[in-house]
């Protein structure tokens, strides 16, 4: 009997080792590589970047721009805004210069999208899921711009 588990620890091991090395195996055959970063106001992070896989060659790239949800500040509980295509990249910008539209009136209450502007404030909200941020006309103009200088394909 302790033969028999002195082998079966021996082949835990062994596994484990076998696991281990198909892990790193798999984690060296994809390059990332930030193209840009963005801290838009004091609220959202943004970064853009390029995945290579080396195998197969082909190359990803994403948008995300995450922010902590402004109804807690002692947990941290994040929502995001993610793009991965040409299309999402294109309709958020053009979402969010129709929101820039109504940013100044607060008698209207507009929403598009992740995006509302409600009649009480002049900010724009960002919502994912049950999460929310807000960002002044000034940061959505800054955004905006930074998406425009994005890369994604």
């Amino acid at each position: 009997m302790l033969l028999y588990l002195q082998k079966l620890k021996k082949m835990k091991k062994i596994l484990l080792v076998l696991f281990l090395f198909q892990s790193f195996i798999g984690i060296s055959q994809t390059v990332s590589k930030t193209i840009s970063k963005k801290k838009i106001g004091y609220v959202l992070n943004c970064e853009n970047t390029m995945k290579i896989d080396m195998s197969t060659n082909d190359t990803s790239y994403t948008i995300y721009c995450g922010f902590q949800n402004q109804k807690y500040q002692h947990i941290t509980d994040l929502g995001s805004v993610f793009m991965m295509r040409k299309e999402t990249l294109d309709k958020t910008i053009s979402n969010l210069k129709e929101c820039v539209k109504y940013m100044d009136d607060k008698s209207i209450s507009f929403s598009i999208g992740q995006f509302v502007i409600y009649d009480f404030s002049k900010s724009l909200y960002i919502n994912d899921d049950s999460k929310y941020t807000t960002l002044s006309k000034k940061n959505v103009l800054k955004w905006i711009k930074w998406l425009e200088e994005c890369v994604i394909e």
